[in-house]
């Protein structure tokens, strides 16, 4: 008997596909494959090596930036404590502080989900950025490490 030959849109390879823009990649599996990757935002596609290496050292900056923020508001805590002396000015801080609390919190969750990429590359760089703003400005400041929460 026979086989009828199978006609499907996925089985003729004859006509000629145009070229597919790359997409990004979703891996819930640790990998150092660093193309296709996006970081947070669709926009912020690796696609190259140039690209890697800009997105590594960006991420690097922004988890040093991490510890510049933590150091900043405590420096701002110590001097307004320092000077408040009325209830107005302590509700004032309060608020203030609060702000700075849920930025530093926003800030954090960002890095977090650079690290829920699963790329070894930008884990990498979020560690090192750490180590290395903690080394720059962590050893003046009294307050926890770099968390999610």
């Amino acid at each position: 008997m026979d086989q009828m030959p199978v006609h499907s849109p996925s089985a003729s390879h004859d006509m000629p596909m145009p070229d597919m823009p790359a997409r990004c990649s979703m891996n819930m599996l640790f990998t150092w494959d660093y193309t296709n990757t996006c970081v947070i935002f669709h926009w912020w596609h690796i696609r190259s090596v140039y690209s890697f290496l800009f997105s590594f050292v960006a991420v690097a900056a922004l988890a040093t930036g991490y510890e510049f923020v933590r150091h900043t508001i405590s420096l701002w805590e110590a001097r307004t404590l320092a000077v408040a002396s009325d209830s107005r000015a302590m509700s004032l801080y309060r608020l203030k502080k609060s702000v700075f609390y849920g930025f530093q919190i926003g800030y954090s969750f960002m890095l977090m989900l650079v690290f829920m990429t699963y790329n070894g590359w930008l884990m990498l760089a979020v560690v090192l950025g750490a180590i290395g703003g903690h080394w720059l400005w962590g050893h003046k400041s009294t307050g926890r490490g770099l968390e999610c929460h």
